[in-house]
């Protein structure tokens, strides 16, 4: 596991670059919903990158006030968690169709940025956990 400041700054970087085309597809399939992703290090740094829709917190430390998590990696190699979130207040509002498409995005965004990110994936355990109303 790689756990210098400049290979955690490498990862949130190509982290950035991943996020960027999903997060547009999100957008553009539910301009009403804000964005958000939250990625935290090994050694406790905490990222948040996300869309002109989602409110931003105060500080980074803590999250997205009205975030909601979609789908969730813990334990990947260059990250300790990767999460993705939507706005709550808008995306109580959305269908479950709709809902599940986000959630199909949202895994696929975890797995982009994992892949993207690690190393030797084979080697690390994930536990990834996505939720829904089932709707």
């Amino acid at each position: 596991m790689m756990t210098s400041a400049a290979a955690e700054q490498d990862a949130i970087g190509l982290a950035r670059e991943s996020f960027l085309g999903e997060l547009k597809t999100l957008s553009r399939d539910h301009p009403d919903t804000g964005f958000g992703v939250a990625l935290r290090t090994h050694s406790g740094g905490h990222y948040l990158l996300a869309n002109s829709r989602m409110p931003l917190p105060e500080t980074k430390s803590a999250g997205f006030p009205t975030g909601r998590s979609v789908a969730c990696l813990e334990n990947s190699e260059q990250f300790s968690s990767i999460e993705v979130l939507a706005d709550e207040t808008a995306f109580d509002k959305i269908s479950p169709s709709a809902e599940a498409a986000i959630l199909g995005n949202a895994l696929n965004l975890i797995a982009r940025i994992d892949l993207l990110t690690s190393t030797q994936a084979d080697q690390v355990q994930h536990h990834m956990a996505a939720t829904g109303t089932g709707g």
